[in-house]
């Protein structure tokens, strides 16, 4: 399977690459006003405006750091209603295309309700690199403001 390959911190994430439809660079937003820390703004994209969502502070309270790696990743994201709309999610370091065979992933052991979000792992070069689902990555607070 191909995933995309993202860092936070020391950490390694992974996203399946079927959800994404395509990488762009980071571009100014649109802010939103009163939005909540993770709403990162709108995006043109082709002339559709699409929100923008902070994967950095959704994962670890930090606002993303807009590097030459930071990159929007526009993924199909289906909601409750199996609904599919395109959202951006702004990531730090997204910058690498990895193989990996399904079956070496492997349950993490480690199950918490805020961060279901984090799924199996695989272990690469000594390190351990865990795979982010993109569907409950939005807080449910977010349905609302996302999905009018």
């Amino acid at each position: 399977m191909l995933f995309m390959q993202f860092v936070i911190g020391d950490d390694r994430y992974l996203l399946e690459a079927k959800d994404i439809i395509e990488i762009v660079p980071y571009a100014n937003l649109k802010r939103i006003p009163k939005a909540p820390p993770y709403v990162a703004g709108l995006l043109n994209y082709r002339g559709d405006t699409v929100p923008v969502i902070d994967i950095c502070y959704l994962m670890g309270d930090k606002l993303c750091e807009l590097k030459l790696s930071s990159r929007i990743a526009l993924v199909n994201y289906k909601n409750d209603t199996g609904e599919s709309t395109c959202i951006g999610l702004l990531i730090e370091h997204l910058t690498e295309t990895v193989r990996f065979n399904e079956d070496d992933f492997s349950d993490s052991g480690v199950n918490l309700n805020d961060n279901s979000y984090l799924g199996k792992v695989i272990i690469d070069n000594d390190c351990i690199v865990q795979l982010v689902d993109i569907r409950k990555v939005i807080p449910e607070e977010a349905y609302g403001i996302l999905f009018k």
